[in-house]
């Protein structure tokens, strides 16, 4: 077995993040101070933010789990593009597209519906009961960088 095999066989995760192009997830990028209307354009971008993913076109609104450090009325540049798509061509990144980013701003945080957790054990008189909100981003995307319309 070769070193180079064994070397990556025993390698940390974060050696193995070391080695990968250090791709942002988000970052502010300015504040929004007026009304802003967004132009449609024919194109999509399928973007990740935290850990799910999302098929944006201009004007669109998503809904993500909390972004710590974003207000609201901030605009945010969304690094992490998977695929971008137009009517002329399509590109897919291995696994992100460098210099695309989708341009998005933050429309209000809130929180989920509740959930109710509801825990029991038969014949043990055991049950407790727990909600959970979930703290959410509401995204409105403005632009998609990196490909032409």
């Amino acid at each position: 077995m070769s070193t180079e095999v064994e070397a990556a066989r025993n390698a940390t995760w974060e050696e193995i993040e070391d080695g990968l192009p250090n791709q942002e997830e988000y970052k502010v990028v300015g504040r929004i101070h007026e009304a802003y209307q967004v132009p449609s354009k024919p194109l999509f971008a399928v973007v990740e933010v935290g850990s799910h993913q999302f098929k944006v076109t201009p004007d669109d609104l998503i809904y993500t789990e909390k972004l710590g450090d974003a207000e609201v009325n901030d605009k945010l540049e969304l690094g992490k593009v998977l695929l971008l798509g137009s009517t002329k061509e399509t590109v897919i990144g291995r696994p992100y597209i460098p210099g695309a980013s989708v341009i998005a701003a933050v429309e209000e945080q809130t929180q989920d519906a509740k959930v109710i957790v509801f825990k029991k054990k038969r014949r043990k008189n055991y049950r407790r009961t727990r909600g959970h909100r979930q703290l959410l981003t509401t995204l409105r995307v403005l632009d998609v960088v990196g490909i032409q319309p």
